[in-house]
């Protein structure tokens, strides 16, 4: 019973914590977020306690055990479960004491969006990216093997640039479909709509689906739902709930039949999609029994339970060897999860999940774990907070517009990794995005400013 009342009281605080830090901030990107912490840690919990202590959840999970290492309740794992709720906790908290309050500078005159060169950049972007596995697709359509399962196995150094390119085709398009949505009563971005611009959003969006589809990444289009999504309310001073609701429906739908067809050879996919499709609705026990919601999960009792001692300070000598790409350094020293895998006994050539606080346990014990959460916890509140330096420069504004967004949209590959992740969302989450939309940016011209009116929005004309 131990389990479910750590469980219980933990859920109860952080949903009490999310709902403050809500109320403070009046940002729907923090209850998603919480809500983003809470699934890749605690959820699967639930499940695991609950079969074993003798029920059934039917969730399928077991095959991470034979792969991994088998979950026993015991002390090890009531302390993994604390450790867990005690990070999420502590990112709340800090957040509660770094993050500023809702009011600030957000009807100053918005920046302007020119969507041409986002679609242009996601364009070249989706094309090259295609180029780099088009040797491997062949292969794996010529073997009769998984697109997803050949790619992910016979990697090479052009790997991450692929992943990296398929992120600039579709989160800053995701975004400029955001504004686009917003229309003229945009909060920090506004844009001019011209006749191509929907359709061209739509087809670029929908190839890339289609491109990622086949690919098996799930990652891509998370990121993209999320930071789009969250654009749009952030910018929207009315949002449309029923479009908004449909919309993240889909997403989620889009994830669940990647997961579902992605063990399928390549060659067959087309016949599979035909022929299965009625069967992908499950989309409600996708999202409770998917192995995201295990792996990280698992990762801390793993450890504990092996005795697996900290590597003090290696996640920060890896993060500066990582400034050498690895086309130009093939074996340079790899992040903690390699040691984690290593020594939790797991085997090899697969891919498994670190989950965050696991990863700064690694690196400095129990006190890491706490370091850890505070870390994010101030790198989030940085986000949240950049908005309100009214004198800085358009770029530091268009940074502090979609910071927020761009944060939440890349918490999921960050709780699935140790301290290393943040070059991860340095680099791909923020410079490359912020960058793109800087380039379709217009700076903003003094002599004409815009003009607010609260019925008819932005005007480059003084409304009387």
């Amino acid at each position: 019973m131990e389990y479910f009342a750590l469980l219980a009281i933990a859920t109860l605080v952080i949903i009490v914590l999310a709902v403050a830090l809500y109320l403070r901030r009046r940002d729907a990107g923090t209850l998603v977020g919480i809500g983003v912490l809470y699934y890749w840690s605690l959820f699967g919990a639930w499940y695991i306690v609950i079969d074993k202590t003798g029920g059934f959840s039917g969730k399928n999970y077991g095959y991470l055990e034979g792969k991994l290492f088998p979950i026993v309740l015991d002390r090890n794992y009531l302390v993994a479960l604390a450790l867990y709720a005690g990070f999420i906790i502590l990112v709340e908290l800090t957040l509660l004491l770094a993050v500023a309050p809702a009011k600030g500078n957000r009807d100053l005159a918005p920046l302007t969006l020119r969507h041409g060169p986002i679609l242009l950049i996601g364009l070249v972007a989706g094309v090259a990216s295609l180029l780099l596995v088009e040797d491997k697709l062949g292969a794996a359509w010529t073997l009769n093997e998984s697109a997803y399962v050949y790619t992910r196995t016979q990697t090479d150094e052009w790997f991450t640039l692929h992943q990296v390119l398929n992120r600039v085709a579709m989160v800053p398009p995701a975004i400029g479909l955001a504004v686009l949505a917003a229309g003229k009563r945009s909060r920090a971005l506004v844009s001019v709509q011209r006749r191509y611009t929907l359709p061209a959003y739509l087809l670029l969006l929908g190839g890339m689906l289609a491109f990622t589809f086949i690919l098996g990444n799930k990652n891509e289009v998370l990121s993209t739902l999320v930071a789009g999504m969250l654009a749009y309310l952030g910018l929207v001073r009315k949002p449309k709930w029923i479009r908004a609701g449909l919309v993240v429906a889909g997403g989620l739908w889009m994830l669940y039949a990647i997961d579902f067809f992605r063990a399928v050879p390549f060659a067959g996919l087309e016949a599979a999609v035909s022929a299965r499709a009625d069967q992908a609705t499950g989309m409600a026990n996708f999202l409770t029994s998917s192995n995201e919601a295990y792996g990280a999960h698992f990762s801390m009792y793993g450890v504990l339970a092996g005795g697996v001692e900290p590597r003090f300070g290696y996640s920060l000598y890896s993060l500066v060897c990582s400034v050498i790409p690895r086309v130009l350094w093939p074996d340079r020293p790899p992040d903690i999860y390699r040691y984690y895998s290593e020594s939790v006994g797991a085997i090899q050539n697969q891919g498994y999940s670190l989950h965050h606080a696991t990863g700064w346990y690694l690196n400095f014990g129990y006190l890491g774990v706490a370091l850890g959460a505070v870390v994010m916890g101030l790198v989030w509140a940085y986000c949240l907070n950049a908005h309100r330096r009214a004198g800085a420069g358009y770029l530091f504004r268009l940074f502090g517009a979609v910071a927020p967004w761009l944060f939440v949209a890349c918490l999921p590959p960050l709780i699935r990794a140790g301290p290393e992740g943040y070059k991860g969302f340095l680099i791909e989450g923020v410079m490359i995005p912020v960058g793109v939309l800087a380039m379709a940016c217009r700076r903003p011209k003094i002599r004409k400013p815009l003009h607010w009116h609260p019925e008819r929005g932005w005007s480059w004309k003084p409304i009387i």
